[in-house]
C-alpha cells in the first residue's frame, strides 16, 4: 500500500507536466520515485526478512512463523521490482499509454502461471519456489515495462535518460510521495 501510495504522486505531477507539456520534467520526475520507492522498498525489505521474528512475536506457531519468513525472504526481490514498477506504470499512464502495458501485463500473467506450476508442482519447490518466480515474474514486468519507456516514440520527448537531475528536488518530492501514501492509507 505504502508503493501505491508513493506511486500516485507520480501520476499526479506527471500529469501535471504534461499538461503544462513540461515533457522532459516528467522523466525527471519518474527517476526520482525510482530511487525513493526502492530506497524505501529497500527499507521494508528488512522488514521481510525478519518476518520470523515478528510473526512469533504477534503469536504465531514456530512452524508458521518459520514458513511465513521463508515465503517474506523470497519475496524481497519482488518487492524491490514492484517499487521499480509503480512509478514507470504511473509515468506511463500519465501519457496516456495503458494498452502496452495492460498487454504486457497480461503476457507475464500467462508466464507467471505457467512458470509457476513448474516450479512448484513439476519441480517441487514448493513454498519458496513460489515466491522466487513471483518475485521472477515481476522483474520480467519491469524489464519489459522499462524497455516500452525507453524505446517507444511515444516517450522519446518524456524520457530522455538517466540523469542527476532526479536527486534535485528529492525531498520536496519525497514529502509529496509520502503524504500521497498516508493520504491512500
Amino acid at each position: 500500500m505504502l508503493q501505491i501510495g508513493m506511486a500516485s504522486a507520480v501520476q499526479t505531477v506527471c500529469g501535471q507536466a504534461y499538461g503544462a507539456r513540461k515533457f522532459r520534467a516528467m522523466g525527471i520526475v519518474c527517476q526520482r520515485a525510482l530511487v525513493l520507492q526502492f530506497a524505501t522498498a529497500v527499507v521494508i525489505a528488512f522488514l521481510y526478512w525478519y518476518a520470523g521474528p515478528f510473526l512469533r512475536l504477534i503469536g504465531q506457531a514456530a512452524d508458521v512463523a518459520a514458513a511465513g519468513q521463508l515465503y517474506a525472504r523470497g519475496l524481497v526481490p519482488q518487492l524491490l521490482a514492484f517499487a521499480l514498477f509503480c512509478p514507470m506504470q504511473r509515468f506511463l499512464q500519465a501519457q496516456n499509454i495503458v494498452n502496452p502495458v495492460a498487454y504486457i501485463t497480461m503476457a507475464v500473467l500467462i508466464f507467471h502461471i505457467l512458470i509457476s506450476w513448474l516450479t512448484v508442482f513439476v519441480l517441487g519447490f514448493g513454498l519458496l519456489g513460489a515466491a522466487l518466480t513471483l518475485s521472477f515474474s515481476w522483474w520480467v514486468l519491469v524489464a519489459l515495462t522499462w524497455g516500452l519507456m525507453v524505446w517507444t516514440p511515444a516517450c522519446k520527448e518524456t524520457w530522455t535518460g538517466l540523469s542527476v537531475l532526479a536527486f534535485r528536488g528529492l525531498w520536496g518530492y519525497a514529502k509529496l510521495a509520502f503524504a500521497s501514501a498516508v493520504m491512500l492509507a
